[in-house]
């Protein structure tokens, strides 16, 4: 009989916080409990009210734990604002017995070794993702583990956080009772549920726009190469807007909620009825609109640019761009992409869990997807020994050292 494994992602953004319960049995996630509330006391994805983002955080979880009918003590997280970086860095060790095969224990060894780099005190490590691995001069090495040789090393991009936002981020979600079993980038996450293999492989730039930030990763050769945060996301349309058709945040949410449901990319004056909002249709029009939003993506699109030029990796993602997160679908954000990227660019939406999918099919729900299945496999491994395309030290150290916490609290 098949055992079965209770996991849970939080997503805690800047405009929604998302909680998802799975019941994991082999390689089927069944999401059993779902539950969305607006976000409070997150700006930028870090936290500026501690005692908002709890009752947030606290709302989401109790909602979800009443549809999964199960009581959660531990959960993974998504990390995002623009305290998030991302190195690349090389570690080099000897073969343990040189000539013999190379063990698991090697490899852990140079992904260690990786990690002896300068980082600021005011930083910490949230992922150490290996890229390629090279034994004894031989490059493009994905899985070392049984080949012989004498000189193993390793090339990683290692992600870094802003200890102060971690600390308090986790801090919010242990006072509704949880505790923290690893953060995860959402970028990382939103990759996991909308990427595909061919995708990772070729070459792409995943663009995650949220309320308050826009995460870019860079995946090539199966890898992330570089990440990013940008400190501007779709809440920033809803307030031009608010400011342009001078009215309520709430009445330009609405908006531009409506505009971008429409089918199609032109619009012309008729086809909404802004009285609906309370708005008078001789002082708003679709042109001026659709002006609004177009300078602001304009100027998220470009500040991408500037994010993959700084990478080095231009002419290298043959995939194109791949939109997703909760401002993805904003009226005209492909056609804008386009523009200012000049390549390919399509909708991401998450896949690979099974239950109640139809309350988590948008974009929307790319990060707490991902961060799901990236929980269920880390989950996976704890059991199954070292699986090079989940290794990650930084998150490895984070469960270690619950553990030996765990272990010492039972010490007389």
């Amino acid at each position: 009989m098949s055992k079965e494994n209770i996991i849970t992602a939080i997503d805690i953004g800047s405009a929604k916080i998302s909680t998802l319960i799975a019941n994991v049995i082999e390689d089927r996630v069944s999401v059993i409990g779902v539950s969305t509330v607006p976000s409070k006391g997150i700006k930028k994805g870090t936290v500026v009210d501690i005692d908002e983002a709890v009752e947030a955080i606290s709302d989401s979880l109790e909602a979800a734990e009443r549809m999964a009918g199960y009581s959660i003590n531990s959960a993974f997280i998504t990390v995002g604002g623009n305290h998030i970086e991302s190195v690349s860095s090389h570690g080099v060790v000897a073969v343990t017995n040189q000539g013999a095969e190379i063990s698991p224990a090697d490899v852990e060894r140079v992904v260690e070794a990786a990690q002896a780099l300068s980082i600021p005190s005011s930083k910490e490590i949230i992922h150490v993702i290996p890229r390629d691995f090279i034994v004894d001069k031989q490059d493009g090495i994905k899985d070392p583990i049984g080949m012989s040789g004498i000189r193993l090393e390793v090339v990683t991009e290692i992600i870094t956080a802003s200890t102060t936002s971690l600390k308090n981020l986790i801090k919010c979600v242990q006072q509704v009772g949880v505790d923290v079993e690893a953060p995860v980038f959402t970028g990382i996450a939103s990759a996991n549920s909308v990427l595909s293999s061919t995708e990772k492989e070729l070459g792409t730039v995943l663009v995650d726009i949220g309320g308050g930030t826009t995460s870019i990763t860079i995946y090539h050769d199966t890898s992330p190469v570089y990440a990013s945060v940008l400190p501007i996301g779709g809440q920033h349309i809803t307030n031009d807007l608010a400011i342009g058709l001078r009215s309520s945040i709430d009445i330009a949410e609405q908006v531009k909620l409506k505009v971008s449901s429409v089918s199609g990319e032109d619009i012309n004056d008729g086809d909404i009825d802004f009285a609906e909002f309370g708005l008078d249709s001789k002082d708003v029009s679709i042109k001026l609109i659709n002006q609004i939003i177009n300078e602001r993506l304009k100027e998220i699109f470009t500040l991408v640019a500037t994010e993959v030029n700084k990478s080095s990796y231009v002419g290298k993602v043959p995939s194109g761009v791949v939109l997703t997160g909760g401002a993805a679908n904003t009226f005209n954000a492909v056609r804008m992409a386009k523009q200012q990227l000049r390549v390919p660019v399509r909708i991401g939406t998450p896949s690979g869990v099974t239950g109640l999918i139809d309350e988590i099919q948008g974009s929307a729900y790319a990060s707490v997807v991902g961060a799901l299945l990236y929980a269920t496999q880390v989950s996976e491994n704890r059991g199954g020994g070292i699986n090079l395309k989940m290794l990650d030290t930084g998150n490895a150290k984070t469960i270690l050292k619950k553990f030996i916490g765990f272990a010492k609290g039972l010490m007389p």
